[in-house]
């Protein structure tokens, strides 16, 4: 039972080693190092036509692609 108990800790131990290596803490820490970081903030209808345009192009590359293909 002893050695189970052993066994137990160590595994306890090596799993949140291998845990901290999930970077949260790098996360976390870089976070707070940069709290003047500023955010851009686009109005909602400069977004929509921005992704309406964005759309366009792809469906014209997609287009172009497709009679490339065909041809």
């Amino acid at each position: 039972m002893k050695k189970f108990i052993i066994a137990a800790a160590i595994t306890t131990l090596f799993s949140t080693m291998a845990y901290a290596n999930s970077g949260l803490a790098d996360r976390i820490n870089e976070s707070r190092s940069y709290p003047n970081k500023t955010v851009e903030h686009l109005d909602s209808k400069n977004l929509n036509a921005h992704h309406k345009q964005m759309h366009m192009e792809m469906s014209k590359s997609e287009l172009k692609d497709h009679k490339k293909s065909t041809n």
